[in-house]
């Protein structure tokens, strides 16, 4: 498959497996825009792609803050010049025994992890059916 020219985004780019795809997906051709809440590891990030001759861009914001990702995620669509891909990347866990987690700490990780998937999807949704590309 061919994907040089083509625009991708991914929630939690700035780091571990999010990096790594960005950076996989830059090598194939494709320009890049990452979310994420550490501005300095995405704009690292963000070096690291330019330097592979693709486009790439950032927005700061987490995930669980349904209008920033729909702010983010528009002004990434627009400074790539569309979308073509998202990988729903970004998600914390990790934090001990169901009898030591507090309950609002599960509340943040059903909210980061669940509820930041359809707030990405639904953000980028009118940008692919536009395109035809979107499943109704």
């Amino acid at each position: 498959m061919n994907l040089k020219g083509k625009n991708a985004i991914i929630t939690g780019g700035g780091r571990g497996l999010g990096k790594a795809v960005a950076l996989a997906l830059a090598n194939e051709g494709v320009n890049i825009g990452i979310t994420g809440r550490n501005e300095g590891n995405l704009r690292n990030t963000v070096e690291e792609i330019k330097n592979l001759g693709v486009k790439a861009s950032l927005a700061v914001f987490s995930i669980d803050d349904e209008s920033a990702v729909k702010t983010g995620i528009e002004a990434l669509v627009k400074e790539l010049g569309g979308v073509d891909i998202l990988i729903n990347n970004a998600g914390i866990g990790n934090f001990g025994t169901l009898e030591e987690m507090p309950s609002e700490t599960w509340e943040q990780v059903i909210k980061t992890n669940l509820f930041g998937v359809y707030y990405a999807s639904k953000a980028v949704y009118p940008f692919l059916k536009k395109k035809g590309r979107a499943i109704s």
